[in-house]
């Protein structure tokens, strides 16, 4: 009996440091998920911060102004510039409202600041992850 308990006490050694790995194996595919996550909230973020700095650079020109305006990805045409008081803000569903640069402004800070929101809680998250697979190693 007393060969046995070497035996046992080994088997469950294994099975601990299997499930150990299998553990950290798990945690690793969610840290890089979350890593994922927040590398699109900050393309996300850079985006927006670069639109409300062209609406800012758009109210600035002046009606009759030459401008580029774009009609597919990466074509453009010359344009006139009528107004630069409104922008025209598609809201979903093929749906278009006009929104002046200081609404349109709005908007995206809304939406910058709910972006923002959702990063700090997917980084509280990936935190937690980490410690926990930190501790995992530790064992």
């Amino acid at each position: 009996m007393t060969k046995n308990k070497p035996v046992e006490n080994k088997k469950k050694e294994e099975n601990a440091k299997q499930t150990r790995y299998l553990q950290l194996q798990l945690l690793d595919q969610q840290i890089k998920q979350i890593q994922q996550y927040l590398q699109t909230f900050d393309q996300q973020l850079i985006e927006i911060r670069n639109v409300i700095n062209s609406l800012r650079e758009f109210s600035e020109l002046k009606k009759g102004d030459q401008i580029l305006a774009p009609i597919a990805s990466g074509i453009f045409v010359k344009a006139k510039l009528e107004d630069n008081n409104e922008v025209r803000v598609n809201v979903g569903s093929n749906t278009v409202v006009t929104k002046t640069i200081e609404q349109a402004i709005e908007m995206l800070r809304g939406q910058e600041a709910e972006i923002t929101q959702y990063r700090s809680e997917t980084l509280v998250k990936f935190d937690e992850l980490v410690k926990q697979a930190e501790a995992l190693q530790g064992q």
